[in-house]
C-alpha cells in the first residue's frame, strides 16, 4: 500500500496534489525569527539559542527560493547594527583632544592625556573588532547553507557572508 502522500495513476505513484504546498514558508515570520537570533547573537545572548532551529529556518528559506532575499535581510541587518549599535559606541570614546590633533589645530593637551585617549580608542576598536568577528562567524554557522548554496555556487557577484560587513 502506497504512503498516504502518494496515489496509484496508471501504475505509477504521484504526489496528490497540494502536498507541496502542504509546507509554504512564510519568509517574513522565519525572517523575524532569524533577526531575533541574530540580534542575542550580538548581545551576547547566544546560550539561549536553538542552533539546529536557526539553521532550519535559514535551510527551509533557502530551499523554497528565498535564499538571495535572506542574503540581503542579513546584509541589511548587519550594516544597521553596525551604524546604530556599533558606531556609536566607537564615537563615543573619540575625543575632542584626538581630533583636534588630527586636524593640527593647537590645544593644550599633554602628550599623556592624546596618549591615553588613543589608546581608549585603540581599545574600543579592537573590542568592536572581535566581536564582529566572533558575530559573523556564528552568523555564518547558522546560514552556512545559504552561503554554500547561494553565495559560493550561484551569484559570484554576492559577497561572501563572513566579510559582508568588512
Amino acid at each position: 500500500m502506497a504512503p498516504s502522500f502518494l496515489k496509484m495513476r496508471a501504475n505509477k505513484l504521484v504526489p496528490v496534489q497540494g502536498v507541496g504546498n502542504a509546507e509554504a514558508i512564510d519568509f517574513e515570520a522565519n525572517w523575524q525569527k532569524l533577526a531575533v537570533s541574530l540580534r542575542k547573537i550580538h548581545t551576547k545572548e547566544a546560550s539561549v539559542l536553538s542552533f539546529e532551529e536557526l539553521y532550519r529556518n535559514a535551510y527551509k528559506l533557502v530551499l523554497k527560493k528565498k535564499g538571495e532575499t535572506l542574503y540581503y535581510k542579513v546584509k541589511e541587518f548587519e550594516e544597521n547594527w553596525l551604524a546604530g549599535e556599533v558606531q556609536p559606541r566607537i564615537l563615543e570614546v573619540l575625543s575632542p583632544s584626538l581630533m583636534f590633533a588630527a586636524t593640527g589645530a593647537q590645544t593644550v593637551i599633554t602628550v599623556n592625556e592624546k596618549k591615553a585617549a588613543g589608546d581608549k580608542l585603540l581599545g574600543a576598536l579592537k573590542e568592536a573588532w572581535e566581536d564582529h568577528n566572533l558575530c559573523m562567524n556564528m552568523t555564518t554557522d547558522v546560514l552556512m547553507y545559504m552561503v554554500r548554496d547561494l553565495v559560493c555556487f550561484k551569484d559570484p557577484r554576492l559577497t561572501a557572508l563572513r566579510t559582508l560587513t568588512r
